[in-house]
């Protein structure tokens, strides 16, 4: 079974988000290169390589680091393939407002437009989404997951993201910032303040083993 464990836990007992802020990502688009957070963007019109699908030239802002389509390969960046367009337009737009911060982050959206942000939000929306860590059956349910679900396992709420078979060490660094108030959002911040850091382990490795949202592809 594949299970992740607290691998940052500091000896006050908070979780510590470990970054890749020092990775240089490159993007390649016919001859030239894209580095992530540079604002050199490819445009529509360039020439791609025989037997390529051509994809919106502001993805290739996303991809070095969110995984190819969207589908996360690092254990700290969130997978966006498959997540709710009206999700991924309110947190880009967060991004580029400031109300949410993040050093990778801020360059890239700086560059975006917001017809920029709605076809990046609408074309990852409906990706694939990510292939869950771990076997489902075998991830004990944490008695506080039903209080997740509610708002996050529910294709009804437009603005609340889905959970299931996100990475998990994003999803605890989250409830970790959320409970210290490094980001900020009232409701959750109310359920993350009293949990543990092993209510967040358990959490984290519950939601990623579970399988997509099957709308989340509508």
């Amino acid at each position: 079974m594949s299970k992740h464990t607290l691998r940052s836990v500091p000896p006050q007992g908070r979780l510590r988000y470990l970054g890749t802020q020092s990775l240089l990502l490159f993007s390649a688009f016919t001859s030239s290169a894209v580095i992530a957070g540079t604002g050199i963007i490819p445009t529509d019109e360039d020439t791609y390589p025989a037997n390529v699908t051509p994809i919106p030239a502001v993805l290739s802002q996303c991809f070095a680091c969110h995984g190819p389509n969207g589908r996360s390969e690092y254990a700290d960046w969130p997978s966006l393939a498959g997540q709710k367009e009206s999700y991924l337009l309110q947190e880009l737009q967060a991004f580029k407002s400031g109300a949410r911060i993040d050093p990778m982050m801020q360059p890239v959206v700086a560059v975006l437009t917001e017809a920029d942000m709605k076809v990046a939000a609408e074309y990852l929306s409906k990706q694939p989404p990510p292939i869950p860590s771990g076997n489902a059956e075998e991830v004990a349910r944490p008695a506080t997951a039903a209080v997740c679900m509610a708002c996050h396992d529910n294709a009804a709420l437009p603005n609340e993201p889905f959970l299931n078979a996100q990475q998990a060490d994003y999803l605890a660094a989250q409830l970790v910032a959320y409970r210290d108030g490094t980001r900020k959002d009232p409701i959750m911040e109310g359920m993350a303040k009293n949990l543990s850091d092993e209510d967040i382990l358990a959490l984290a490795n519950y939601f990623s083993a579970q399988p997509p949202v099957q709308s989340a592809q509508d």
